[in-house]
């Protein structure tokens, strides 16, 4: 009895993989994901500095805001205690990523919620918590801020503009700093590039 030869593509298709074929695309694959890798840790950074330095900026427009549309005093301040029951304002440091919080100040009072000890802010006056962020990714205020208080008409009293760097720290020095966030007397906030100043 005759049997009928297999053709050589039916041969082929039947054999599967062989163990190099199987390396070789493992390898592939790994010089492919080594050369993506960089590209997506800093998009990832990128994305995470700008979503800090929007929240930010969207915390000090919200407390100039409240302050305009109420004719009364609001204030935002670093705050390492800003989900705590009686949070109240940082008195050291600069790096704005351990939490703010924004809040009404009825009497205009530079000391309210300096402390815990009768100077926390009431939960009544409370308009915005934001918690502590990742340890890698910092908000600096150039000289030290870290109290803005407005009026009823939009202004924060400040004598000059404030800068406040945003920076991730595995990066070298040079290319730590993502951006920079600029404050004027009156409350806005633009962003200018990471080697730029403040002055308009």
């Amino acid at each position: 009895m005759c049997s009928v030869p297999h053709s050589t593509d039916q041969a082929r298709r039947q054999r599967g993989f062989t163990l190099i074929e199987l390396m070789v695309t493992i390898a592939i694959v790994a010089v492919l994901g080594t050369l993506a890798a960089p590209s997506l840790r800093a998009l990832y950074v990128r994305n995470t500095l700008s979503g800090l330095g929007n929240e930010f900026m969207g915390g000090v427009q919200r407390a100039r805001n409240e302050a305009v549309s109420k004719n009364i005093c609001t204030t935002i301040c670093m705050s390492d205690t800003a989900e705590a029951a009686v949070p109240f304002c940082k008195q050291t440091g600069d790096d704005w990523r351990v939490g703010w919080i924004v809040f009404i100040n009825p009497g205009c009072d530079s000391d309210y919620g300096k402390n815990s000890k009768g100077k926390a802010v009431s939960a009544a006056d409370l308009v915005l918590v934001r918690g502590a962020g990742g340890g890698d990714f910092h908000l600096v205020a150039n000289t030290s801020t870290r109290r803005v208080q407005f009026n009823a008409h939009g202004s924060n009293g400040m004598g000059s503009i404030d800068r406040f760097d945003l920076k991730y720290r595995e990066y070298p020095p040079e290319q730590q700093t993502g951006f920079n966030i600029c404050l004027d007397k009156m409350g806005r906030t633009r962003t200018v590039p990471a080697a730029s100043t403040c002055a308009y």
